[in-house]
């Protein structure tokens, strides 16, 4: 996990600790590519740092791997804490 990775859950965790929210939220905070945020996000959904929403069809409000939606789940908060 690099420093991108950890500015990627803190976005997260700074818009919405416990709820879904837009990625383009982190993008904003972040200042990421949305692919490259994409890609990352899946990662994170691998690693069980994220719970993610999958769209079935792109639209504005998704991003180009389809992801709609994210919200931290307790080991992403849990890997926030331990980095402090």
């Amino acid at each position: 996990m690099d420093s991108t990775d950890l500015e990627i859950l803190k976005a997260i965790d700074t818009v919405s600790p416990k709820t879904f929210i837009s990625p383009f939220k982190v993008i904003e905070v972040v200042g990421s590519d949305a692919t490259e945020l994409g890609n990352r996000l899946k990662l994170f959904k691998k690693s069980g740092r994220l719970d993610i929403i999958i769209s079935e069809c792109i639209s504005g409000l998704t991003l180009p791997n389809f992801i709609s939606k994210v919200c931290l789940t307790d080991l992403g908060r849990k890997t926030l804490k331990d980095e402090h």
